[in-house]
């Protein structure tokens, strides 16, 4: 069968899983999300400490965090394929292989950690081109340092985080996500506001307990993987010797992940730090506020499709593809469901949602931030396809077309429809170039599920093939533990 061939099944592929295997991925996508969620809960709550702040920390919280976050993004992106060889050699029948992926993993993100403190002193230069007014320059200037200075603790989480899902030990992220997260917001209480005796360090504050809690996080992922359960059943320890051919494995998957990652978080942080940023401080105060609510849609998502990659990439690695396309779809209708109805019920409460940042009271900034609520309503049915569909193609190892494809689009269409509608209308202020991104995202989506449906993925081969033995357990069953 070619890859462009419909899928056709045979008695002895028979799923019994009801509903495409949707119990499945529910119960591995379900630690993941949770995970997924007490972040954007942190975040959340973060946001809203700095909002009591200062409406100008707000806005350099928001800036200055998503700037750090574009070259960490590039190794996030590419440390996220440690789940595709994992469960690939998972569903192969060679669960300690997986474990050397974890290793390297980790080297790697010590090495880019490295790279990434290179940045911290051009800081002041790098957040002086969004032109923003100077007190807000300095304060996002900062923010951005700190974050950098944490990166080894996050990249290392990423790194751990993407082994345990791909072996398909998601309840580990859960745990220590929830104590990171739980470490971080108590950080947020005492540094932010001064509390039992430290002094009140603002932003600066926010920041530093950031870094905290991604430290707390990855020592506990760095406990287990060696130390624990999981650890031993995987011979985590017998598996810690450098490959060169490993590291190009996840150099060669990885990057056009990381790409596509870092590509897409510099057009967003390009597209509201320079073109609605340059509409004045209330249009950016807004698009942070939007990015708060945007991200309880979006991150729940981002667990969903974590699960499917790890699924994926357990199915194609076991030689069977027709489930791990059962299982993306799957994914895709819970994902779908889940982002309209947040979508609609953020839209119906627009008012007092944007009210909860906007403390002051702010008549512009809650006009503003309302209207562009519509944005979030939109693109909930199109984001849902590209998040699943994207990481269901890199669990199969389709990386590099759907890299390509996303970038073209994302400058193109994204970040050069936005400017050229800031252009030439101007008088539409910031909700002009909402339009334009809505646009993007819809098409974005679109593109990724034609992708998948085509099937090129399924003739891919990124680890060796499992023993020709016959496969016994049901489809539906996960690994032990």
């Amino acid at each position: 069968m070619t890859s462009d061939e419909p899928l056709r099944l045979t008695e002895a592929d028979h799923d019994p899983a009801r509903w495409w295997g949707v119990g499945e991925v529910v119960r591995l996508a379900v630690p993941t999300v949770l995970s997924t969620i007490s972040v954007t809960v942190m975040q959340f709550v973060d946001g809203w400490m700095v909002s009591t702040v200062s409406k100008e920390a707000l806005s350099a919280q928001f800036i200055g965090g998503i700037s750090a976050f574009v070259p960490v993004c590039f190794f996030m992106g590419l440390l996220s394929c440690v789940s595709t060889f994992a469960s690939q050699n998972l569903g192969a029948g060679r669960p300690e292989r997986s474990s050397v992926y974890g290793w390297h993993g980790l080297w790697v993100a010590w090495a880019a950690a490295g790279l990434l403190a290179l940045l911290i002193v051009p800081a002041p230069q790098v957040m002086a081109l969004f032109g923003h007014d100077a007190h807000v320059t300095a304060l996002e200037t900062k923010y951005f340092r700190i974050l950098l200075s944490g990166a080894l603790f996050c990249l290392s989480s990423r790194a751990l985080g993407a082994w345990f899902v791909g072996v398909h030990r998601p309840g580990i992220n859960l745990v220590a996500g929830v104590i990171a997260n739980v470490v971080n917001v108590v950080g947020n209480y005492v540094l932010i506001f001064g509390k039992f005796g430290f002094p009140e360090l603002g932003l600066v504050g926010a920041g530093i307990a950031t870094v905290i809690g991604f430290a707390v996080e990855a020592a506990i992922f760095g406990a287990v993987f060696v130390a624990g359960l999981a650890g031993r059943q995987f011979q985590v320890r017998r598996q810690c010797c450098f490959r060169w051919s490993v590291v190009r494995d996840l150099l060669r998957i990885g990057t056009p992940a990381g790409l596509m990652f870092s590509g897409d978080i510099l057009m967003w942080t390009i597209f509201m730090g320079r073109i609605l940023g340059g509409f004045g401080t209330a249009h950016l105060a807004a698009a942070a506020i939007l990015n708060r609510y945007w991200h309880l849609c979006f991150m729940p998502a981002i667990g969903v499709s974590a699960a499917v990659t790890a699924i994926v990439g357990r199915y194609c690695g076991a030689g069977r593809p027709h489930l791990a396309w059962r299982r993306a779809h799957a994914g895709f209708i819970l994902v779908e469901v889940y982002m309209v109805g947040m979508g609609l019920a953020i839209w119906l409460a627009r008012d007092p949602l944007v009210g909860v940042f906007n403390e002051a009271g702010d008549p512009l900034v809650q006009s503003i931030a309302t209207r562009a609520m519509l944005v979030i309503l939109v693109c909930q049915a199109f984001d849902a396809m590209n998040v699943i569909f994207i990481g269901s193609l890199r669990g199969a190892g389709d990386t590099l077309w759907p890299g390509a494809v996303q970038l073209a689009l994302c400058y193109g269409l994204g970040l050069g429809g936005s400017w050229l509608v800031a252009s030439l209308r101007p008088e539409w202020g910031s909700f002009g170039p909402w339009g334009a991104v809505t646009v993007y995202i819809a098409v974005l989506g679109l593109v990724m599920w034609g992708r998948f449906l085509r099937g090129k993925w399924r003739s891919m081969q990124i680890v060796e093939p499992p023993p020709a033995i016959p496969i016994t357990d049901e489809p539906t069953s996960l690994p032990p533990g």
